[in-house]
């Protein structure tokens, strides 16, 4: 998959593609926080580059999404839509563990701020599930 591709189609004429836009920006905040070793950061923009691409495919194919920022919920909705399974089981369970991050990464629970909790690891299992949902998509893309 080429950024190239995606960033062309993020380009376009239409509503649907400014969340394409912005699901790219959110990847760029992302890989800057990963440098900086800011987990918390990474594990958020990721989430939200996901949400932003997931609802991108359901507005570019005309459908109208939920408000939610279950991107596990999002990505069943593509299934249906598209009517082929474009996230498949094991996706969808990643997109499980990183819906988590639309709050867990941005407030305190209890005593412990996301700062303090959130890992390396957890922030680099969020990006690998970033890349594989832009791979899924660039494949999408590139066959249109």
């Amino acid at each position: 998959m080429s950024a190239d591709l995606l960033i062309q189609v993020a380009n376009k004429d239409g509503a649907q593609y400014a969340w394409l836009r912005q699901s790219l920006n959110d990847f760029e905040m992302a890989k800057i926080l990963l440098v900086a070793k800011k987990w918390d950061g990474v594990c958020y923009h990721a989430q939200q580059a996901v949400e932003k691409l997931l609802k991108f495919m359901l507005s570019d194919a005309g459908q109208a999404f939920r408000h939610t920022h279950s991107v596990h919920e999002l990505a069943k909705d593509c299934n249906k839509v598209l009517e082929t399974a474009v996230f498949d089981d094991d996706v969808i369970d990643l997109y499980k563990e990183l819906s988590q991050y639309n709050t867990s990464a941005r407030y305190p629970l209890s005593c412990d701020a996301p700062v303090d909790v959130i890992t390396k690891k957890q922030a680099l299992s969020a990006m690998d599930t970033l890349n594989q949902t832009l791979l899924i998509l660039g494949k999408i893309y590139e066959s249109n």
